[in-house]
C-alpha cells in the first residue's frame, strides 16, 4: 500500500467500474501483498454510497435486507469482489504495452493470470494442466464468464418502467452516472462522487437496476462493469505508474493532450515529486555539490 492511500480511496477513475477497481492498493497484475479497502460487507456498503452506487435511502434499505438475512451480505460482497476481479482480469490481458503509461508500460508487469482478491480464490482454467498456471487468454475468458453470468442476474432483476410514469417509491433510479460513458469533455474531479442524474425528459423508458436491496450493489456494479467493457474508449486508459512509484490504479484519461499520468496529483504524483526532490539532494551530497 503507497502512503499516498491512506484512509478513503478517491474517486478518480472517470468510470464507476475502475473506481471498483481502484479499491485495492497497490493494483498490481498478480500481486498479492496489498491494501483491501473492501474487507467486508460494511466497508462494501459505505463505499458504494460515496461512489453514488446506491443513495442514502437505497444504502438503509440494503442495510436492512442485510441484516434481515445476513448471508445475503456475504453473498453481496463475494459476488462485489468478484465483479471487481473479473474487469481486472480482462483490462490488465487486454491492453497492448504501448509507450502510454496504461497497462503493460514499462515498470508494469506483464499481464499475471490469477490475480487474487480478498474472498475471491482465482479459477482455473479447463485448459491448464494440473498444478500449471490458466494461461492469460483463458483467464480473460473465465472472467468473462463469471462477469456474464452477474450481468445475467442483475437483468433478471431489473425492470423497465414507462419515461413518463412517476418512480414507484421504494424502487431503485436510474443507473448511476458513474456508470456511464465520460464525455470527452467532462472533468474529473479527484475525490468527487457522482450523483445520479435526473429523469431525461422525454425518455420512452427508464432502465431500473437494482430492485433486490439485497443485491442492489452488485448488480449495478455488474451492470456498470459490461456497460464500461463493452463501450469505453480504451485508448484513454491509463494505470498510475508503479514503476515511479505510483499505485497502479486505472483511470481514464480525458486532458486535452492525453497527458494525465497520475491517479491523483494530490495522492501519488506529489509524494513521486518529494521523492525525486529527495533522491536529488541525496545525489548532490554524496558528490559534495551544495543547493
Amino acid at each position: 500500500m503507497t502512503e499516498a492511500h491512506n484512509g478513503d480511496p478517491r474517486i478518480v477513475g472517470g468510470h464507476l467500474a475502475l473506481d471498483l477497481v481502484n479499491t485495492v492498493a497497490p493494483r498490481v497484475p498478480g500481486g498479492s501483498e496489498h491494501h483491501e479497502y473492501l474487507p467486508g460487507p460494511a466497508a462494501l456498503l459505505a463505499w458504494a454510497e460515496r461512489a453514488g452506487v446506491a443513495g442514502a435511502e437505497e444504502a438503509r434499505a440494503v442495510a436492512a435486507a442485510w441484516s434481515a438475512v445476513p448471508s445475503s451480505a456475504a453473498q453481496a460482497w463475494h459476488a462485489a469482489l468478484e465483479i471487481r476481479e473479473s474487469v481486472y482480469t480482462v483490462l490488465a490481458a487486454g491492453l497492448p504495452a504501448a509507450g502510454t503509461p496504461g497497462i503493460g508500460a514499462p515498470g508494469i508487469g506483464a499481464p499475471t493470470a490469477g490475480i487474487p482478491a480478498a474472498g475471491v480464490p482465482a479459477a482455473s482454467s479447463p485448459e491448464a494442466a494440473p498444478g500449471s498456471r490458466p494461461s492469460a487468454e483463458s483467464e480473460v475468458v473465465a472472467a468473462l464468464e463469471r462477469l456474464g453470468l452477474r450481468w445475467a442476474g442483475a437483468a433478471a432483476r431489473s425492470a423497465l418502467v414507462p419515461g413518463t410514469a412517476p418512480l414507484v417509491p421504494g424502487s431503485a433510479p436510474p443507473v448511476p452516472e458513474s456508470a456511464l460513458p465520460v464525455p470527452d469533455t467532462a472533468p474529473l474531479v479527484p475525490g468527487s462522487a457522482p450523483s445520479a442524474p435526473e429523469a431525461a425528459p422525454g425518455r420512452v423508458v427508464h432502465l431500473l437496476v437494482g430492485t433486490s436491496p439485497a443485491l442492489l450493489v452488485p448488480d449495478r456494479l455488474a451492470h456498470a462493469a459490461v456497460e464500461f467493457l463493452s463501450t469505453a474508449d480504451l485508448r484513454r486508459l491509463r494505470v498510475c505508474p508503479l514503476a515511479e512509484g505510483g499505485c497502479g490504479w486505472l483511470f481514464l484519461d480525458h486532458s486535452r493532450n492525453g497527458s494525465r499520468r497520475w491517479c491523483a496529483m494530490a495522492d501519488c504524483g506529489s509524494q513521486a515529486k518529494a521523492r525525486r526532490l529527495t533522491e536529488r539532494r541525496r545525489a548532490r551530497r554524496a558528490t559534495g555539490v551544495s543547493g
